[in-house]
């Protein structure tokens, strides 16, 4: 394992939005995190796989082109069982609707205040 290059860890974000992506990322490098940023769920995954331990959390939406929100997040929970991963959506149904257990994945809809994306990760 890597020794961590930040305070807080190292965060996976991936979303379709580039500009909720900007923001978070913003926000979170700021309170100390390390951030890997994705539009795509492909260049995600692939950052992932190449070091799954390096990761203490992760924020991923639903709805993205090529891969489903839920596919990805079960490749991310297999690769890095200790990880804490959050789902930010604005997806009516939350976690019930995909089938994903509430007791491994946190759910964050959106639009949400910068503390609730911080408090969702601790």
């Amino acid at each position: 394992m890597r020794f961590m290059d930040s305070v807080a860890g190292r965060i996976l974000i991936v979303d379709d939005d580039a500009g909720l992506l900007k923001v978070m990322d913003a926000y979170l490098s700021r309170l100390g995190y390390r951030v890997d940023a994705c539009r795509r769920p492909a260049e995600a995954w692939a950052l992932m796989q190449a070091e799954p331990s390096l990761y203490v959390g992760a924020l991923v939406d639903l709805h993205m082109p090529g891969m489903r929100g839920e596919e990805l997040i079960r490749r991310i929970l297999d690769a890095n069982p200790s990880i804490r991963l959050v789902v930010v959506s604005g997806h009516p149904a939350g976690l019930g609707g995909v089938g994903l257990d509430a007791r491994r994945v946190g759910f964050l809809p959106k639009p949400f205040a910068p503390k609730e994306l911080a408090d969702a990760l601790k």
